[in-house]
């Protein structure tokens, strides 16, 4: 073995520290791909609420957002301990969505961890 490789679990099975609003979290890297639908329906409702103006008709799409956010946050958050039901045990995974902020920036910090984040085009 070469002195200063890396084993490949330990590769695969990265994690990382974040603090999101001063609140600390581990979170692991999974496949984003395996979320995909997930992130149509925040597409769609995107481009449903730029056409109609009407903020009514994009918030239809609002339960399959959360459960988008809800699949990813549980595959990869993993301190704090969330849970999909209040007496699990953990936090209850949707009690996130009461601060929007906080859910975006997790969701963010997930996929900037499982994809790295991309540099501009731009030169500065």
């Amino acid at each position: 073995m070469w002195p200063f490789s890396k084993k490949l679990e330990d590769v695969l099975c990265r994690t990382k520290k974040i603090k999101v609003f001063g609140v600390k979290f581990l979170i692991r890297k999974i496949d984003i791909t395996d979320y995909l639908d997930g992130s149509k329906v925040m597409l769609q409702s995107y481009d449903i609420y730029k056409v109609e103006k009407n903020p009514e008709v994009a918030n239809k799409h609002l339960d399959k957002m959360k459960e988008h956010f809800r699949d990813l946050f549980m595959a990869s958050v993993l301190e704090p301990k969330l849970s999909r039901k209040k007496d699990d045990g953990g936090l209850f995974v949707d009690n996130l969505f009461t601060e929007w902020s906080l859910a975006n920036k997790l969701y963010e910090e997930i996929v900037i961890h499982c994809y790295g984040k991309k540099k501009s085009g731009l030169s500065s």
